[in-house]
């Protein structure tokens, strides 16, 4: 039950709460997800800090080869950013499927991390783009790769002192873009059934270099190496992409051989990745 609750306005004094009282103390931003676990009961915390108004963590910003975001910027946020640009339509666009419009002015993008649902519509974007996450603690600062801190479902490599202060990402260059497709069972308000996030980079009709991420389709979402070295270089056409299909089918087989949703998601994954790679052969176009 929470007896206490910290509204912070820089993040020092947030860290100072933090470490003091970490084993009783909780973090909360957007809440969208917090919020829901305390109506449940799921919650077994004393102390609540509240960095949602903390100017440090509230940013995107362009350095150059480096787009940075922090970790209590809010979708509507980022949707809106005139810093991520359309090479980057994929990201906004999963921001923009995110709940409903109350939910993406108050959801942020560390918050969607740090939860580390496997249905999460901004990690697969995320890895897409090979992006990197900054930890502080009191005392210290690291830096990772994303990926290396996505442990398990609802489950990241954040010590119970640290605070998701932004994440980065390289900026795209000209040829490069990022997709994201989402399906769910309703057009709006959904939940990932399976999301599949694609950066391109195209030079003379072929796929220079491919990086793909797909979601909910595991414990964690994850990149799909095999299929990407295989397109890499290959000619844009029908019969290249049909290969990756069946190749992405056939891991997807592999992955959830011992669930129910196996046949129907095997499957599935081929129509999410197709409209995936089809987006941003589009996009690329239009840019």
């Amino acid at each position: 039950m929470v007896k206490e609750v910290f509204k912070v306005k820089n993040l020092e004094n947030a860290l100072h709460i933090l470490e003091v009282n970490k084993y009783r103390a909780k973090v909360i931003a957007g809440g969208t997800d917090l919020v829901v676990d305390m109506k449940n009961d799921k919650f077994d915390k004393e102390i609540l800090i509240d960095i949602s108004d903390i100017k440090q963590l509230k940013f995107i910003e362009d350095e150059g080869d480096i787009m940075k975001i922090g970790g209590c910027s809010t979708l509507n946020e980022i949707i809106k950013s005139q810093k991520i640009n359309s090479n980057l339509q994929g990201l906004k666009k999963a921001c923009s499927l995110v709940g409903s419009p109350q939910i993406r002015s108050r959801a942020t993008i560390g918050g969607n991390i740090c939860n580390a649902s496997p249905s999460s519509d901004l990690i697969p974007p995320l890895l897409a783009l090979d992006a990197k996450v900054c930890i502080q603690s009191k005392s210290f600062e690291r830096k990772e790769d994303l990926k290396d801190i996505l442990l398990d479902k609802n489950k990241i490599k954040l010590n119970e002192d640290e605070i998701l202060k932004y994440i980065e990402f390289k900026k795209l260059n000209p040829n490069q873009v990022l997709s994201f497709v989402k399906l769910g069972f309703r057009k709006s308000l959904s939940i990932s059934k399976i999301s599949c996030s694609v950066l391109l980079e195209i030079e003379e009709n072929r796929f220079k270099n491919m990086n793909i991420a797909l979601g909910a389709l595991s414990k964690i979402a994850m990149r799909e190496h095999e299929v990407e070295q295989y397109l890499k270089g290959k000619s844009i056409n029908q019969n290249t992409i049909n290969k990756a299909l069946d190749m992405v089918q056939e891991s997807i087989s592999e992955r959830l051989k011992n669930r129910g949703s196996v046949e129907f998601k095997s499957h599935a994954v081929k129509g999410v990745l197709k409209q995936a790679i089809y987006e941003g052969i589009s996009l690329y176009n239009i840019n």
